[in-house]
């Protein structure tokens, strides 16, 4: 396992990862055209009572970690408690995504398909007291290994089609 992680991170990224040495990305993507990056880390190996962090921040012109601006949660200990996780189809969409809630966001890093027809990939966050929900996109069709968390985490209550688990 710690191998495929490890091996993962060069083939999702290549040389830019925000994860800690600790652990791996288990979904990692450019977004806004190369400049910011997405990425949910891991602990090796994936267990319930391991570690995840989403990080969103800036690249560099060569595509390496400039600037770390957001790391959710900060305490790496217990943390993948805090993390939802689904798989699901709806209106012929597959969607896997995995979400948290922090302050008044709750942000949901996602892949979608129809089919072999990518419909996109990234992070959408929702303001929960307006409602208004933001999608930033992923330059390019990222790897996300969410069956590594089958049985590890919560099942997601606040998808389109009601409770969804990783299955």
């Amino acid at each position: 396992m710690r191998l495929l992680l490890a091996l993962c991170t060069v083939a999702v990224m290549g040389n830019a990862s925000a994860c800690d040495e600790d652990s791996a990305p288990v979904f990692s993507c450019q977004a806004a055209d190369g400049r910011k990056f997405i990425e949910l880390c891991s602990s090796t190996p994936v267990r319930e009572s391991g570690s995840m962090q989403y990080r969103f921040g800036s690249l560099d012109k060569e595509g390496r970690e400039k600037t770390v601006e957001l790391v959710y949660p900060t305490a790496k200990p217990g943390s993948m408690k805090q993390f939802f996780g689904a798989t699901y189809t709806h209106k012929g969409v597959y969607t896997q995504s995995i979400r948290f809630a922090s302050g008044q966001y709750s942000y949901t890093v996602f892949t979608s398909a129809r089919g072999n027809q990518d419909e996109g990939a990234g992070v959408e966050v929702r303001n929960l007291g307006t409602g208004k929900v933001t999608t930033v996109s992923c330059s390019e069709r990222p790897r996300f290994y969410i069956f590594e968390f089958t049985g590890k985490l919560q099942c997601d209550t606040e998808t389109p089609v009601g409770k969804a688990c990783i299955k």
